[in-house]
């Protein structure tokens, strides 16, 4: 991990965002088997593997659009993905940004995201 000279906190790289990015897409798949695996009485060993690294991922990632600054940006960001409402319906929501706005907005919040996950060394 390089930290830059005066930083408190290490930033979130290219590949970082990258990453982040990957995450946000497959949180909601990831919500939908962690709930059902928790609802199991029995899991086999890698049930329990995914369950035991996902969990706290889901929660790491919920934590991280929690702690964005912009109250704004944070609002789009669970809109779009702890909700998990297409992009369509969040260009719809907000309307009086166009959609490149929009997209710029969600562009600053998975720096944010990444930014958080980084410093949790989920990525």
């Amino acid at each position: 991990m390089v930290w830059e000279q005066g930083e408190l906190f290490p930033s979130a790289n290219k590949v970082d965002i990258i990453a982040t990015k990957m995450l946000l897409r497959k949180y909601p798949d990831m919500v939908k088997i962690v709930s059902g695996l928790q609802e199991r009485d029995e899991l086999s060993a890698d049930e329990e593997t995914i369950l035991k690294k996902w969990a706290p991922t889901i929660r790491n990632i919920e934590l991280a659009i929690e702690s964005i600054l912009d109250a704004e940006i944070k609002q789009i960001m669970k809109y779009r993905f702890i909700n998990r409402n297409p992009r369509k319906a969040a260009v719809s929501k907000w309307s009086l940004f166009t959609d490149r706005s929009l997209d710029r907005k969600i562009q600053e919040g998975t720096e944010s995201v990444a930014g958080t996950l980084k410093l949790l060394g989920i990525i």
